[in-house]
């Protein structure tokens, strides 16, 4: 079967299929393979859904966080299908909402990368990244709700900086909607994050129908963490009792930070560890 690794467009076809294309040959497809994609809408004069790749290769890592246990659990029972079954089969949607805060930098985007990337491995899942924070959206929620008509796989919609999507009425009245109403889908989880907690109206941020969990992220407050962390950035950099040092002096700090200061010792030791060699560069005056 075609990849859809390889797709760069889609059509709705007469019957309501939705058939996806390839770059390099016509092969077509009626489903969409687990994955993570951005999905957005292309305005005038295409005047349609774009739906591209999340080509993001960057490793991803977690470290353990406050709450980390009680997500490795939930996501655990949200993907148990015995689960699934009992909740649809009551007629309820099995659907789940969890919202990060706090300052930048902390490392929400990055626990949210880590949680659906596992998904993607282990349980099939298509993530989709919203994009468009405007009247726009609906358009792009409606391409989802196909997606699920055409197949049941786990679908996780990120919602980064969350506060962009329910700034207006209009904009709170639509999430509430594809969140906890009329649009919702089941098998469907909603990962959100905000920098700005305050500016989430409490009709979504403390309804646990639409987030189960708002949870605080953070700086790492655990030296044993920390080490795990910068041990394998700074390996042949610094020597286990720099790095104990460097993990005390870190304690508290977010991943950014932390990130940062194993990125200038590397930079630092790299054009530095030879003085011998280094060549004075400034202003000649003759």
């Amino acid at each position: 079967m075609a990849k859809t690794s390889n797709y760069k467009s889609f059509a709705y076809l007469e019957n309501g299929e939705i058939q996806f294309a390839q770059y390099e040959t016509e092969k077509t497809t009626s489903i969409l393979d687990a994955g993570s994609y951005t999905i957005d809408y292309d305005e005038y004069p295409v005047n349609k859904v774009s739906l591209k790749i999340d080509e993001c290769s960057e490793t991803v890592k977690t470290h353990t966080f406050l709450e980390k246990e009680r997500l490795d659990y939930l996501f655990e029972s949200f993907f148990n299908p015995n689960v699934k079954n009992k909740i649809e089969g009551l007629g309820f949607y099995h659907k789940v909402g969890i919202l990060l805060h706090g300052k930048e930098g902390t490392g929400k985007s990055t626990i949210m990368k880590y949680y659906y990337n596992q998904a993607i491995i282990h349980n099939q899942a298509i993530v989709f990244h919203l994009l468009k924070k405007n009247s726009y959206l609906k358009s792009c929620w409606d391409f989802i709700m196909n997606i699920r008509k055409i197949q049941d796989n786990p679908i996780i919609i990120v919602l980064d900086e969350l506060d962009g999507y329910v700034d207006g009425s209009t904009m709170e009245a639509l999430m509430k909607t594809i969140i906890d109403g009329n649009s919702s889908i089941s098998n469907c989880i909603f990962f959100a994050s905000t920098n700005y907690i305050s500016k989430i109206p409490k009709a979504i941020k403390d309804r646990p129908s639409r987030f189960k969990y708002s949870i605080e992220v953070g700086g790492v407050e655990n030296i044993d963490s920390i080490v795990e962390i910068i041990t394998p950035i700074l390996d042949g950099v610094a020597s286990d009792e720099d790095i104990q040092v460097y993990a005390n002096d870190l304690l508290g700090k977010t991943l950014d930070n932390i990130k940062q200061f194993c990125f200038d010792k590397i930079m630092a030791i790299k054009h530095y560890e030879n003085k011998s060699e280094m060549k004075s560069v400034g202003f000649i005056v003759r």
